[in-house]
């Protein structure tokens, strides 16, 4: 009978063989450029400002839209009046609204995930410093 070699997630492979079952390990493979350490603070960090970027272009064309349509809405963001050219107008304008809306919403919660992920980052890079 033939020896099969099984590979394992570590790099690591075992011979197995009916009357055998050894474990070996890989010879280290030479890497030629070194690996640069990665940084999550900095990383985290420029993830914050890009959504906050979008959440801001985002802010601007609502109130682009909505001063251009004249619209009052309550605290709910719900339209209470809209100037529209004509009668059928309210239906489409409202439909933008809501799609700014749900976009804004989206881009809310993106903007607090990447604020509670770098929030940890921090806290843990803040940890380590300490125990260092």
């Amino acid at each position: 009978m033939r020896s099969k070699k099984i590979f394992l997630p570590c790099g690591a492979f075992l011979v197995h063989h009916p009357q055998v079952f050894r474990f070996f390990t890989k010879r280290p493979q030479k890497v030629g450029v070194p690996v640069e350490p990665i940084d999550r603070l900095k990383e985290t960090h420029a993830r914050v400002v890009e959504v906050k970027a979008l959440l801001d272009a985002l802010d601007n064309e609502m109130r682009v839209f909505k001063s251009l349509h004249k619209i009052r809405t309550d605290r709910f963001s719900r339209l209470l009046g809209v100037e529209s050219p004509g009668i059928g107008g309210f239906a489409a304008i409202d439909a933008q609204w809501r799609e700014l809306l749900r976009r804004r919403d989206r881009l809310v919660s993106a903007w607090h995930e990447a604020l509670r992920i770098w929030s940890e980052v921090k806290e843990t890079a803040k940890n380590e410093k300490c125990a260092a």
